[in-house]
């Protein structure tokens, strides 16, 4: 992982999970799931379908009273301002626009 072309050099992993309408960060109660759409390479964010999205570093609802990694926001703000989508030759996918880039590979 890298965010904003920088790899993702902490002592925790963030797995991001996602399906063919949602990128998440599990357990889901914190929030941290965005909908999207893919047209070619443009990417459109949106919120949890059915919710309004959780701002970064917003507190997780009391049912879901748990503590976020810090690079959490770093991650959802990157998302958040993606508007196009790539695979690079390293078989990633990197997810860019607005000056923000997020670099995932699968596992």
């Amino acid at each position: 992982m890298a965010i904003d072309g920088k790899d993702f050099d902490e002592p925790y992993g963030l797995a991001l999970s996602a399906d063919a309408r949602e990128i998440w960060w599990a357990p889901r109660c914190a929030g941290m799931i965005r909908s999207y759409t893919i047209d070619g390479a443009a990417l459109r964010i949106g919120p949890a379908l059915g919710t309004r999205p959780r701002r970064p570093g917003e507190p997780t609802p009391p049912v879901c009273a748990i503590g976020l990694p810090p690079r959490l926001a770093d991650v959802a703000r990157a998302i958040d301002s993606a508007t196009t989508i790539r695979r690079t030759p390293a078989n990633g996918v990197e997810l860019s626009g607005g000056g923000r880039s997020l670099l995932l590979f699968s596992q």
